[in-house]
């Protein structure tokens, strides 16, 4: 057992580092990286998020967030704009140069998920997601217990 587990860990950094990278291929003459990509995605299902609720969501550091923010802001796709209730924070706005990229990004990740799983047959699919569904469960569960 121990030797399908180890084999399991690295097939799962390895789908998730291909994705990635497939993804970053198909998005790089676009002028944007996978990263760059997830902070619009985060912009167009809400806009006007400050830095650190962006970097929350995406479970990265307030820096990083802000290099990212800098280079889409030097690209005219999003722009800081004041708080109205908080002068020291700033709001992250989509532009609207920025909008019909989400259906670039779908076009995208729909490509990523076609060479996934292509020949798999759509009930293989459903089990494969109903066994991933269970592995995150698990590993929530166990967050949550270890955080309370």
């Amino acid at each position: 057992m121990d030797a399908t587990l180890a084999a399991c860990k690295s097939i799962f950094q390895d789908i998730a580092r291909f994705r990635g990278l497939l993804f970053d291929r198909l998005i790089a003459p676009y002028g944007l990286t996978m990263s760059q990509a997830r902070v619009l995605l985060h912009l167009l299902a809400e806009d006007k998020l400050t830095q650190s609720d962006i970097a929350r969501r995406m479970d990265v550091g307030t820096v990083t967030v802000g290099g990212l923010v800098d280079r889409l802001e030097a690209r005219g796709l999003v722009e800081r704009r004041a708080d109205p209730v908080d002068r020291r924070a700033k709001r992250v706005c989509l532009t609207d140069e920025a909008r019909p990229l989400e259906k670039i990004m779908d076009a995208c990740s729909t490509e990523v998920d076609g060479a996934s799983f292509k020949g798999l047959p759509e009930t293989s699919i459903h089990v494969l997601l109903s066994n991933l569904q269970a592995v995150r469960q698990n590993l929530l569960e166990t967050l949550n217990k270890d955080a309370g």
